[in-house]
């Protein structure tokens, strides 16, 4: 089998071939050359929009953490709400960490988890009765709890990243500051006193008044959650593409000889079924590995789960598709790269980062597809921050305008085709690699102009 690859059966084939270097392919190699410095001009563009929509969307995302609020929320109404809320507030701010503040609207526990889960990005609660509970514990009771006087109430479904990086932290951080020195005020309060009364109380609660316990309304900390949609959808998209640049290279024959309502009706057809079955295949692979990676304190996974996961999915991969396929019907094979990578970075991006840590400009990534679907995503799976009918409505949108945008470039290729303006690979008329065995327009009229000129001139009364 590897037996013709020897170099004995080639022999003498090579004899009508020249070296490179040739005097008589000297021009068609400057030409190659031209040519490949253009691919590595185009290459650093596109190497260089990448890098440059990634790093500016996350290199300033420590020093804007404070564009997140947290929140204090005193429902004891003691001595213990008093200072500890006066604690939290005169925490420094900094750049690189939320901004705290108080919210007084908020009557319960239970009202501030569902406000969380709903809106927020976390929150401190002081306990009802804390004051209580440490003043009697001073007094002499034996039991107490110091993790009963605080809640700090977290939603990591709202976006994972965020949430672990600069929310969680921030809560944790601050409670255990306020624990350390509500326990050294009272210490050397008590120290300094000269009541004998004051001179038996649990030493417990003495040393370590108030505690907290953490509250995850929305758990998403299930180990493939920060990237889970963000791989699918990419795997995705790259399976996809690959599908599109077949259709641009192969679909000659159809714009040459097949009516444009037939095409305009075909190739959303097929994205659509196309977007059908690898977003059912994604969703597929999540239920198969959901099992010992996924929090059972998740939202159950059910029927309507796997097909609301699927349906998703298959927004997102169909907008995506019709967007990309606009590009390529028009793009020339040198620059049929750029668009795939100024949609994968932005839309890999949006669901990684959050548009609160990154500079306005990339709050156009709010229409990004693997955003809204990852949104959808998490709020199925989590049932936090609810943004359902924008994230439905933008894809649904997108949809709607790359279908209609979809239309006219193949109504615009289609022209370019029997005009003889582009070839089957989209290099347009006037390159060195254009090669369509239609005629140019330009020519066909020169030509029938040229046939005109050269007829015999017609004489008065007499029929040619």
């Amino acid at each position: 089998m590897l037996g013709i690859f020897s170099w004995r059966r080639l022999h003498g084939k090579d004899d009508h071939r020249v070296s490179i270097t040739a005097a008589s392919i000297r021009g068609e190699v400057r030409n190659r050359v031209w040519d490949y410095l253009q691919l590595a001009a185009i290459s650093t563009v596109m190497i260089w929009a990448g890098l440059s929509l990634f790093f500016g969307g996350v290199y300033r995302r420590s020093v804007l953490a404070n564009n997140i609020n947290v929140y204090i929320v005193d429902l004891d109404g003691g001595a213990v709400g008093t200072n500890v809320t006066r604690m939290v507030l005169d925490t420094a701010v900094t750049p690189s960490t939320p901004v705290w503040l108080q919210n007084h609207d908020l009557n319960s526990v239970d009202a501030v988890k569902a406000w969380v889960q709903h809106s927020g990005w976390g929150a401190l609660v002081v306990n009802p009765g804390a004051s209580a509970r440490l003043e009697s514990a001073l007094a002499g009771a034996d039991h107490y709890n110091a993790s009963a006087a605080m809640t700090l109430i977290e939603s990591t479904g709202r976006q994972v990243v965020a949430e672990m990086l600069y929310v969680s932290s921030a809560l944790t951080t601050t409670a255990q500051a306020v624990a350390r020195q509500y326990a050294q005020i009272q210490v050397t309060n008590f120290q300094a006193t000269d009541d004998p009364a004051q001179q038996q109380p649990n030493y417990a609660a003495l040393i370590h008044p108030v505690g907290f316990v953490t509250v995850d309304v929305a758990p998403a900390g299930f180990t493939m959650s920060p990237v889970m949609s963000t791989f699918g959808y990419l795997a995705i998209l790259l399976s996809i593409i690959g599908v599109l640049i077949m259709w641009k290279m192969t679909s000659f024959p159809f714009f040459a000889r097949v009516r444009f309502c037939d095409l305009a009706l075909m190739w959303p057809v097929l994205l659509l079924g196309l977007a059908l079955v690898l977003s059912f295949y994604q969703a597929l692979a999540f239920l198969a590995f959901r099992g010992p990676n996924f929090n059972s304190q998740a939202l159950t996974y059910t029927t309507a789960t796997f097909f609301k996961f699927w349906f998703t999915g298959t927004a997102v991969a169909f907008s995506l598709g019709l967007w990309l396929f606009n590009w390529f019907l028009h793009l020339t094979p040198q620059l049929m790269a750029l668009p795939s990578i100024c949609t994968v970075i932005p839309n890999v991006l949006s669901t990684v980062s959050t548009f609160e840590l990154a500079p306005k400009f990339y709050r156009i990534m709010y229409a990004m597809p693997f955003y809204n679907g990852s949104s959808l995503i998490l709020y199925i799976l989590t049932g936090a921050h609810p943004t359902i009918g924008r994230n439905v409505g933008v894809l649904v949108a997108e949809i709607v305008a790359m279908t209609a945008l979809l239309t006219l470039s193949i109504w615009i290729r289609q022209i370019c085709v029997l005009r003889g303006i582009s070839d089957a690979h989209g290099w347009f008329h006037g390159s060195r690699y254009y090669h369509s065995h239609i005629p140019y327009y330009k020519d066909v009229c020169a030509d029938a102009e040229h046939q005109a000129e050269s007829l015999p001139p017609r004489r008065a009364g007499v029929e040619i």
